[in-house]
């Protein structure tokens, strides 16, 4: 649908006339006026299918044969938001070169078709608002709430004007929002902001009434909405969140205020308009030290789980007469243990239904001040990597520690199938045929292993012995020989530290030398940087931090990769948050986390690894590494790292024109997945 509407033009005239002779007008004006909140100009505007010459003049076309052309003009400024514009439609005469025509003995209708030459765009106007809150704590120094700002919308900024310590205490918090919004939208207006208000529910608080929003004074006042929604209220009915968002709908065609007094969002500022958004909030009765009962711990043997299945005993602690349910969640298909009739657990099974442990109540039987209560869980045989969360749901008012698991991958327990350690061959130099040197003839495919428990510390050992032939080397023929140095070092010790050369831009990138890295190698870094903000959120906006400097106040992304897990002084490795994305400053992460405005955030890789070596400087990484930038040091470890294993009572032997390697494997700790380790053919053969 077009954005500006047209006038029509009517003339008595009489039978017979034509420009060139009778009272018939040679041309009739059209008026274009733009819909409220657009600005047009001539130039915006065609006829379809006309050819223009010169500039605005559209001869031809879509249009009626006793039409010769159409002029557009402006009537007002171009681009202004009063300006209109003049479609003169001129008749056809022979006097502008056409073929003369009568007006006949009945009205007539002419038709033209304007089209947008531009499309018509509707106006940017600035504004400039604060908004303040007050940041409280208890005497204890916990925030009783928490107040957290989105990501200000497009064309928009959101600049936190308050000194850090009140973000985290006691004080009167201010953000600015600034930038350009399009007028003549519905109502309530454009989005400016968004705040969360999330009570700490932990400590009892909550929120008496909905917060409010003070008088706005000035001139704008009228024009900007503020709505309550996203209401959240703890099992008594008290209110512990609520979101607060800001509209702003310009005035049109009001006198001082349209135009804006002021040419910029910045200059809006001075203008002066605030809100403070105001709160008061309360504390749910505690009661004596120890009335408000809660669950204080949970105790069970987090090592790997046998890949044969286990029995395991939990142990549940909890004050008297506290209430829960608990259950647990495996990682297939997020089957969950079945408790039984007794609760016992005894023969339980994991089943696609949502089971737990039902609503029990701590010291029940026999009075005390702290109960222990056990179950036994039958963990299945496995063949695949399995994991199980342990989740406990305290019953209102009951609750639960900080360290008591609530939600998933807070106590989390591995199980994986028997784990297989290969002794293989490394071709570091490139000069054998590396898919003869295991095909059967004269060494058993996939050469030798041992195999045992995903991560157990034994001591297995398994003597092996692999020939090596001339007919293996790549170029076809040679003479092998025993080098006169030897190295048994195995792949898995690998440990390099090579910086960037250049940014990443992708999976493949530079750095100073390839020299000891090698396919499957591990690509670890770890930085840390400082929060931006204070709240809970899945985004966050970390900045660049220098140890023993002043932080700097611009986001910084620099050095962060997808897939790297976050750590803070409230978030441990045990929470596994990991980056999900990165973009225009802020990360995006994988759950919800608690930062404080000027506090280390640690990031650290995870699973990225070489794909395969390029040339002397070039390597291709498992996933992209766009966002490291040059002169980066990064350390490059064996892919084995989880694998501790060596060869021992080890020769090397020149048996006519072969080589015999034999000697001692041994496996002192598995990995929790498969893995090969390597001999370098290169350290202990020559090739002549």
């Amino acid at each position: 649908m077009a954005n500006w509407t047209v006038s029509s033009y009517s003339n008595a005239e009489t039978q017979g006339d034509n420009v060139n002779a009778g009272s018939m007008a040679a041309f009739a004006d059209l008026v274009i006026t733009p819909n409220v909140g657009y600005v047009i100009s001539a130039t915006d505007f065609k006829i379809g299918g006309a050819t223009e010459s010169p500039t605005n003049t559209w001869t031809g076309g879509n249009v009626d044969s006793e039409i010769y052309k159409v002029v557009f003009s402006d009537i007002g400024t171009a681009g202004a938001v009063s300006n209109t514009v003049r479609a003169r439609v001129h008749f056809d005469s022979t006097a502008l070169g056409g073929t003369p025509w009568s007006m006949p003995g009945n009205d007539n209708t002419l038709y033209i078709d304007i089209d947008e030459k531009e499309t018509v765009r509707n106006v940017d106007r600035f504004f400039c608002i604060r908004t303040q809150h007050v940041a409280e704590t208890d005497g204890k120094g916990v925030n009783k709430h928490t107040v957290t700002y989105a990501t200000a919308p497009t064309n928009i900024t959101t600049t936190n004007n308050t000194p850090l310590v009140h973000n985290i205490g006691d004080g009167l918090v201010e953000h600015l929002h600034q930038g350009t919004v399009p007028q003549g939208v519905a109502a309530p207006g454009t989005l400016i902001f968004s705040i969360d208000f999330d009570a700490n529910e932990t400590y009892g608080y909550y929120y008496d009434n909905e917060p409010t929003i003070g008088t706005l004074s000035g001139t704008y006042s009228s024009y900007y909405t503020f709505v309550n929604s996203g209401h959240v209220y703890d099992a008594n009915s008290k209110l512990i969140f609520v979101t607060i968002k800001g509209y702003y709908n310009p005035p049109v065609n009001v006198t001082g205020l349209d135009p804006d007094p002021a040419s910029s969002a910045s200059a809006m500022c001075e203008l002066g308009q605030s809100i403070l958004i105001s709160h008061v909030l309360r504390q749910s009765e505690q009661g004596e030290p120890g009335s408000t009962t809660q669950i204080t711990d949970v105790i069970i043997n987090e090592s790997i789980i046998d890949a044969g299945g286990e029995v395991r005993n939990i142990e549940i602690i909890g004050d008297y007469l506290a209430q829960a349910t608990f259950k647990v969640v495996s990682s297939d298909s997020s089957k969950t243990y079945d408790f039984g009739t007794t609760g016992s657990g005894i023969n339980g099974t994991f089943t696609a239904s949502a089971t737990d442990s039902g609503s029990t109540t701590w010291g029940s039987v026999g009075k005390r001040s702290v109960s222990n209560l056990s179950w036994t869980i039958h963990f299945p045989v496995v063949t695949s990597n399995t994991y199980y969360d342990i989740i406990v749901t305290p019953t209102t008012p009951t609750t639960a520690t900080s360290n008591v698991p609530t939600a998933a991958n807070e106590l989390r327990i591995y199980q994986y199938p028997v784990i297989k350690v290969s002794l293989g061959l490394l071709d570091g130099a490139n000069v054998y045929d590396d898919g003869e040197l295991f095909d059967g003839d004269p060494n058993a495919s996939g050469g030798i292993s041992i195999q045992g428990r995903a991560g157990t510390n034994v001591d297995m050992t398994r003597e092996f012995s692999y020939t090596i032939i001339p007919a293996m080397i790549t170029a076809g023929s040679g003479t092998l020989n025993v080098k006169s140095s030897l190295d048994f070092s195995l792949d898995s010790t690998i440990n390099t530290v090579v910086k960037l050369d250049g940014d990443a831009g992708g999976t493949s990138f530079d750095i100073d030398s390839t020299v000891g890295i090698i396919a499957g190698a591990q690509i670890n870094w770890s930085i840390q940087k400082l929060s931006l903000f204070s709240g809970t959120n899945d985004e966050i906006t970390p900045t660049s931090y220098t140890a023993g400097g002043p932080p700097t106040i611009a986001a910084n992304l620099d050095n962060l990769v997808v897939g790297m897990q976050v750590t803070s002084s409230s978030v441990s490795e045990r929470d596994n948050v990991i980056i999900e994305s990165l973009a225009g400053g802020v990360v995006v992460l994988s759950s919800r986390i608690r930062t404080i405005e000027g506090e280390p955030l640690t990031f650290t890789a995870r699973g990225v690894t070489v794909s395969s070596v390029t040339d002397a400087n070039t390597l291709v990484a498992s996933q992209t590494m766009e966002g490291v930038k040059d002169n980066f040091e990064l350390t490059f470890g064996g892919g084995e790292a989880d694998v501790n294993a060596t060869v021992s009572s080890a020769t090397v032997t020149k048996v006519g024109d072969n080589i015999v390697i034999a000697g001692s494997f041994n496996v002192q700790s598995f990995p929790v997945a498969d893995v090969t380790v390597k001999l370098d053919l290169n350290e202990l053969i020559t090739i002549s």
